[in-house]
């Protein structure tokens, strides 16, 4: 504007700039000490060879690139401090354009929602490789550069750095780690001590910067010190952070920004030199990063966004939030997490062999999750002819870190603040099968922690590579017990919405409804649990079929099939038809006298009946288990449903019994069959 506007920039930005420069330095001192805060550096052992090798190369590469800057300019400089100085800021210059950030990495993966994605542990774990790297040369570098000047000085530099740094270590270790402890179990720290901690870490700014060190090192190793989703790091994160990234920051981007003659740039392009290098490392950059992760056994194409993912520039490079969606839309296309965790082979309780071992992936949110399938599971039948493997997840968002975790209970692993954890409980409540059933079940419990919205990622992984036939998700509204509804936690209705997109097998959601809550539920059973299977037709109900003929082996079921047909449903003699046809004619065949199972068939004319004879048949039974989907014409017994279904991803029938007029004390699973999928070839792993 200032082009065609005289005085534009002097209006748009009045001379406060002492006020904002002062604002900016803040926010960037707060910036560095989250994000040393969020950051984990044990995710570089999780993680393997791959990522290390990965990291060290390219930052390797980064030194050989900035440390080539002085031999691509010419030799007609007038004077050597000419040359020096111009040479010393283009390294500066070229350092910022190729440099990796763990912070920028995070952010991105974030964006992108790829951070729990085998590529995302990757990129997060070779990016903080490279931040620690950076970190150990700038300490050396600065001291080098010290010596030169003065030996005295460098000695002096080095002494105070030294002590600088071990009380981070130690004092302000222990005394974060007593706010911890002191802290009651479940409880959020207390606000003084949020506010204690950030006072600290701007004089430990302006210590380290009074001893010749950056004044972002000491916030930086002071978060690093701080235990990654501990009580402390949760309230800093959510007191400071949206100051931090909604106004601190915007606030310094937009006073680098006022800064620049994007005309003057434009003007003088054939003169800049300095821009010019940094371009052509950047382009390096980029195509080494490709070839190293070429040289991992990375295919091509994911190589190409890994590339673009840990070359992307954010706030410590170009002093703007907005570019983080550069390559955004590129490394969609060039890689999709869905990708690793598509199954090729038949993943289902109906393709289940009878007497096989049945493996399930049970997810927990809290507490009543858990009880809630553990009672499910048990009236599964698991007997050591017909055993089940439980896998248990843990469900646990992430907040204080950008580093997602997925831990295994069985190998000793524990959250870093597993004192406070809500995911213990849960963990307690799945051994607890395992020792109730020893000869018969197997339990392996983890637990996932990660943003909600990419928490499907470590769902679909999990049920992929322990070769589930069914995920069983707890459902998004709970209720007390009166049967008041007391929850409706959207974010985990999307979660669910996702799981059923991208999962890799079967999956079912599990309504509870039942009037007794807490642990001591668990203890409760009765003699006889009353079970009703609802068929109208096609793969949903065949899966829920399947899994209710498993349960009906134990002696304490008692299974109703109730199969709804509409007057012209005969007509459709399509192939799920009469695949539904022989699953059914196999099961009356089968159906000796005095046993638990009974078959109904009830004809009806449309939805309008099937809804009425389904709420009479609600209140005489403890569980009801349905398919999703109906076949792929619309059966007449459901025709009118789908126009009042609030929760499509429930289907019609499923709706209908988590709906506020559905008042018994009856649980639901509903469950959808795998869908398979193709993809593309994936062939790669870690080392």
């Amino acid at each position: 504007m200032g082009k065609y506007f005289n005085n534009a920039s002097s209006k748009l930005f009045p001379p406060y700039e002492e006020i904002i420069i002062s604002l900016s330095k803040f926010g960037y001192v707060l910036f560095a000490f989250l994000a040393g805060v969020r950051m984990d550096p044990t995710l570089i052992g999780k993680t393997g060879r791959t990522a290390f090798i990965l990291g060290f190369l390219s930052s390797v590469t980064a030194f050989i690139i900035i440390e080539s800057t002085g031999f691509l300019f010419p030799k007609g400089l007038k004077t050597v401090g000419t040359k020096n100085a111009k040479v010393m800021f283009a390294r500066i210059y070229m350092a910022c354009m190729i440099q990796t950030q763990f912070v920028g990495v995070s952010f991105i993966l974030m964006q992108l929602k790829m951070i729990n994605s085998q590529l995302g542990h990757i990129a997060l774990a070779s990016s903080l490789v490279n931040e620690l790297l950076r970190l150990a040369f700038g300490f050396m570098s600065g001291f080098l550069f010290t010596f030169k000047v003065s030996e005295r000085a460098g000695v002096q530099t080095i002494i105070f750095s030294l002590i600088f740094v071990v009380l981070i270590l130690t004092l302000m270790k222990r005394l974060m780690f007593l706010v911890v402890r002191i802290t009651p179990e479940g409880q959020p720290v207390k606000e003084i001590y949020a506010t204690v901690t950030v006072a600290t870490v701007f004089l430990i700014s302006t210590w380290g910067d009074s001893i010749g060190l950056n004044y972002l090192v000491g916030p930086l190793i002071l978060g690093l010190v701080l235990p990654a989703r501990s009580p402390l790091a949760e309230i800093l994160i959510a007191k400071f952070d949206t100051i931090v990234s909604g106004f601190l920051l915007p606030l310094m981007a937009m006073l680098y920004a006022s800064k620049v003659d994007l005309w003057q740039i434009m003007k003088e392009f054939d003169s800049l030199l300095i821009f010019k290098i940094s371009l052509i490392g950047f382009t390096v950059k980029v195509a080494a990063t490709f070839f190293l992760a070429k040289f991992c056994k990375i295919p091509p194409r994911h190589a190409v966004a890994l590339a673009l993912i840990l070359n992307a520039k954010g706030i410590n490079e170009l002093g703007t939030l907005g570019s983080y969606s550069t390559f955004r839309p590129l490394v969609k296309m060039l890689y999709h997490p869905a990708e690793h965790y598509l199954s090729y082979k038949k993943m289902s309780v109906e393709h289940a062999s009878g007497d096989e071992e049945l493996k399930i992936l049970t997810c927990a949110y809290r507490q009543e999750d858990a009880v809630a399938a553990i009672k499910l599971l048990e009236y599964s039948n698991p007997t050591q002819e017909s055993p089940l493997s439980i896998h248990g997840l843990c469900l646990e968002e992430l907040f204080s870190s950008f580093t997602p975790l997925l831990i295994n209970h069985q190998l000793g692993q524990k959250n870093s603040s597993s004192k406070g954890s809500r995911s213990q409980p849960i963990v307690d409540i799945f051994r607890y099968l395992k020792s109730e059933h020893k000869k018969s079940v197997q339990v392996q419990v983890f637990t996932a922690i990660s943003p909600l919205k990419q928490m499907h990622e470590d769902i679909c992984w999990l049920s992929f590579n322990k070769s589930c036939s069914l995920i069983v998700l707890p459902f998004h509204k709970k209720w007390n017990s009166k049967g008041k509804m007391v929850s409706n936690n959207n974010d985990l209705r999307n979660l669910n919405i996702k799981v059923l997109e991208l999962a890799p097998c079967s999956v079912g959601i599990l309504i509870d409804r039942s009037r007794t809550h807490g642990l001591s539920s668990i203890f409760i059973t009765s003699a006889t649990y009353r079970v009703a299977t609802i068929f109208v037709g096609g793969p949903d109900d065949r899966e829920a079929l399947a899994y209710a003929l498993r349960m009906a082996r134990s002696p304490k079921v008692h299974l109703t099939v109730v199969r709804f047909i509409g007057h012209d449903d005969h007509a459709h003699r399509r192939w799920q038809f009469m695949i539904d046809e022989d699953l059914l004619r196999r099961l009356r065949t089968a159906m000796p006298g005095g046993t638990d199972i009974n078959y109904i068939e009830k004809t009806v004319r449309d939805g309008s009946d099937t809804s009425s004879t389904i709420k009479s048949m609600v209140g005489d039974h403890d569980l009801i288990m349905l398919g999703r989907r109906g076949h792929g014409t619309e059966s007449e017994a459901l025709s009118g449903l789908s126009e009042w279904t609030d929760l499509p991803e429930l289907g019609p029938i499923g709706d209908l019994l988590a709906s506020e007029d559905t008042t018994c004390p009856v649980s639901v699973l509903v469950v959808q069959q795998q869908i398979r999928k193709e993809s593309p070839k994936i062939a790669w792993k870690f080392w």
